[in-house]
C-alpha cells in the first residue's frame, strides 16, 4: 500500500497523526526521555536527523477557538524561538459547529524545531504543534513526538539509530 503525508488529517484534534498513519510509516518517542539535560545531545541528534539545516519546514498548530463571538487564544510560547512575521489562520469547524482557528508558519528551521522541542520536553507548556515538509510529518506536545515519514527504509534507519527512546507501546515500525 503506497502512503503518503497527504492522506493525513492535520486538523483532526481527537488523534494524532501517530494513530492516522500505517505503523510501518510511524514511531513514537516519549518527551519525558528529555527532561534530563544529559539526554538533549540524543534530542538534537534526533531533530537534525529527520529534518536536514537547509529543510524548509511549516509549522502548524491550534491556535484557539470561539465562545460565540468571543476569540478564545491559546498560549504557544512561540515567540522567544520563531519570528511570527508570515503567519497565517485556518478557520475549521467540528460536527457540532464549533469553531476553532490554527495557524501556519512557513520558514521555520531546525533550529526552531529542537528549540521547541526541547522547551516542550523541559516541562514548559505547549499545544500539539506540527512540523512538515512534503514527505514527513513531525508532531510534538507534552508528551510524546510522534513522526510520520512516507519513506519506511529512512524510517527504519531512524528507528534502528534512535532504538532505545523509540517507544513500542502501541504498534510501529520497530515493532513490526
Amino acid at each position: 500500500m503506497h502512503f503518503s503525508t497527504e492522506q493525513l488529517n492535520l486538523y483532526e484534534t481527537d488523534s494524532t497523526i501517530y494513530f492516522q498513519a500505517p505503523a510501518s510509516h510511524r514511531l513514537r518517542i516519549a518527551t519525558s526521555h528529555f527532561e534530563d539535560h544529559s539526554n538533549l545531545p540524543i534530542l538534537r541528534d534526533f531533530v537534525h536527523s529527520i529534518f536536514s539545516v537547509h529543510t524548509l519546514i511549516s509549522m502548524m498548530g491550534f491556535s484557539g477557538y470561539y465562545i460565540g463571538p468571543k476569540r478564545i487564544w491559546d498560549k504557544q510560547y512561540l515567540k522567544n524561538i520563531i519570528e511570527l512575521s508570515n503567519w497565517k489562520e485556518t478557520y475549521v469547524y467540528d460536527g457540532e459547529g464549533e469553531r476553532f482557528f490554527w495557524m501556519t508558519v512557513e520558514g521555520i528551521t531546525t533550529q526552531n524545531v529542537y528549540a521547541l522541542c526541547k522547551q516542550t520536553a523541559q516541562g514548559r507548556k505547549c499545544s500539539s504543534l506540527i512540523f512538515y515538509t512534503e514527505d514527513r510529518v513531525f508532531q510534538i506536545s507534552a508528551d510524546v513526538f510522534d513522526l510520520v515519514m512516507t519513506d519506511e527504509r529512512q524510517l527504519s534507519n531512524l528507528c534502528t539509530k534512535f532504538y532505545p527512546w523509540i517507544d513500542t507501546y502501541y504498534p510501529n515500525i520497530k515493532t513490526m
